[in-house]
């Protein structure tokens, strides 16, 4: 097994020009930003870095939930984990609920997750905490730092001849030069929208979301929460309170994250196709009042306080930028793309983003060629983001609100993640974060598996609307993993059960016509009594 060994500090190599007022400009100081600008100063000690970052402090913002590539990332490539262990919390897996009718008792709602807690480093982050902390640790390995100050104008002439033009907080104007150019703006995407290549895909992925954040949220595992779940399975060892709780429904989903703080992140996600979220007061009463209607939703949140001035809302979520490298400049992070939260891959595509970025500069600073590199990524990136789209999120909306379908999703998204990117970023750091997942023949013969079992769960949700049986499964079942996801031969044996579930639904709808339903309707359509309809 390889690793990211540490890398031995070294100069910037002699045929590079210099001539600029900084080596690379780095816009936005969030954590792309200052992973980015950590790991070039880290190698070379005497390269010139400005990070420019528009805000004072830090907010809040999607991506409080690591999994475990973005989780090797942190531990292994950033290696922060004590900052991680003593300022965070440890993450307990993924937990799924479901329900029929919003007065079902919480304790009967279909539970779906691991029996036991993770075997991989994974957490649940404080962003202002962690943003702050990666971007003191580059300032203290020598970047310049201007904060707060904005970008006025960028001119992309080519590497060792960019202009750029800051405004700082006292209204000083600075013009200054820059061999290379890092976007890591976030979701402003300063150089995909200048230069006309942000991309979005709400046509394919019309997804939205909403969230705030709470006090005085009922923990899943206090004494109050067990006697009011007396149904929950007792084979679940792992805290249920610890893990990323998902409240499940059709064409929606919900997260519930616990913050170090005491405070609790609680999000709406849903596709605008099949789904509308409650629209009156304000947007911490709207994602309350969502919620309260999940039974388990209602348990934990009958007495919960928002936290005044934290909410956030972004429709259309999923885009993309066309090209994310050129002649001296980079796209990192959410400036590059983002697809959906669902399973906590934000990070992820923050983590390949700013290695590809950084090991192209590593090869440009050490006097190398990186023409090729540019082509390389621009390609790999692109289709990568597509077969991690298909074989994923597409149209998953539709069968989201399902416990027995999206058991079959969990078992197979999980363990061919395991079995592909998080086996490969554990095994070579250097080599497997610097290009996007699913490439390669193998990882393509994946990403095409994945898309076809996706749209075969798609259709089979079409034939439970149609059979009046969505949800069926959705009350009394207990759907959990006793065997860890690992990233090896284990994972396959979850994979095989994922096949199993998904092709017994196979036969016992394969009479059955599918249904096409386009508009939002309640929380999750009620299963009718009978047996399936027969086409």
């Amino acid at each position: 097994m390889q690793s990211c060994c540490k890398e031995k500090p070294a100069p910037v190599a002699e045929n590079v020009d210099r001539s600029c007022t900084y080596d690379v400009v780095v816009i936005g100081g969030a954590f792309s930003g200052s992973s980015h600008a950590i790991l070039l100063k880290r190698r070379f000690p005497d390269l010139r870095v400005l990070i420019v970052e528009k805000s004072e402090e830090f907010d809040r913002k999607v991506g409080e939930s690591t999994s475990e590539v973005s989780g090797c990332f942190l531990t292994r490539v950033l290696r922060v984990g004590r900052h991680l262990a003593r300022h965070h919390v440890a993450k307990h897996g993924l937990r799924m609920w479901f329900h029929r009718e919003s007065g079902d008792d919480p304790g009967e709602c279909t539970e779906m997750g691991p029996a036991f807690q993770g075997r991989l480093p994974t957490f649940q982050l404080n962003r202002i905490t962690l943003d702050e902390y990666l971007l003191e640790e580059a300032v203290e390995l020598g970047c310049d730092l201007q904060r707060p100050a904005t970008i006025k104008e960028v001119k992309l002439i080519g590497i060792g001849k960019n202009e750029l033009s800051l405004k700082t907080a006292d209204g000083e104007t600075r013009e200054i030069t820059a061999a290379w150019v890092v976007d890591a703006s976030g979701k402003a995407a300063m150089l995909a929208r200048k230069l006309k290549m942000r991309v979005s895909i709400e046509d394919k992925h019309p997804v939205s979301s909403m969230w705030s954040r709470y006090k005085n949220v009922c923990d899943i595992d206090s004494d109050e929460a067990v006697e009011r779940m007396p149904g929950r399975s007792p084979e679940v060892l792992a805290q249920r309170g610890s893990a990323t709780n998902h409240l499940m429904g059709y064409g929606w989903w919900s997260w519930i994250i616990p913050l170090d703080t005491g405070e609790v992140s609680v999000g709406v996600t849903w596709d605008e196709r099949i789904f509308s979220p409650p629209k009156d007061g304000s947007m911490a009463e709207r994602v309350k009042q969502h919620v309260s209607k999940h039974p388990v939703g209602k348990l934990m949140f009958e007495h919960a306080v928002p936290v005044e001035n934290d909410n956030r809302y972004y429709k259309g979520l999923s885009y993309y930028s066309e090209k994310v490298a050129g002649d001296g400049w980079t796209i990192v992070g959410d400036a590059a793309g983002f697809m959906d939260p669902l399973y906590s891959q934000g990070l992820d595509f923050c983590s390949h983003t700013v290695y590809s970025s950084y090991r192209m500069l590593r090869s440009h600073f050490s006097g190398d060629c990186v023409q090729d590199d540019i082509e390389r990524i621009n390609r790999g990136y692109k289709r990568g983001y597509y077969y991690w789209f298909d074989a994923i999120y597409r149209d998953k909306y539709y069968y989201i609100g399902d416990a027995e379908l999206m058991f079959a999703a969990f078992l197979l998204d999980i363990s061919t993640y395991f079995i592909g990117p998080v086996r490969l970023v554990y095994n070579d750091q250097d080599m497997e974060f610097s290009k996007m997942p699913y490439d390669g023949p193998i990882g393509t013969a994946f990403a095409r598996f994945m898309r076809f079992y996706n749209r075969r769960l798609v259709v089979l949700a079409k034939k439970k609307m149609a059979a009046g049986k969505y949800g069926d499964r959705n009350r009394d079942h207990n759907y959990l993993v006793k065997n860890s996801f690992t990233p090896g031969p284990q994972s396959m044996k979850l994979l095989f059960r994922g096949v199993r579930v998904w092709l017994m639904a196979e036969l016992r709808l394969a009479l059955v016509r599918p249904s096409m339903v386009s508009d939002p309707t309640p929380m999750t359509p009620l299963p009718q009594s009978g047996d399936y309809e027969q086409a």
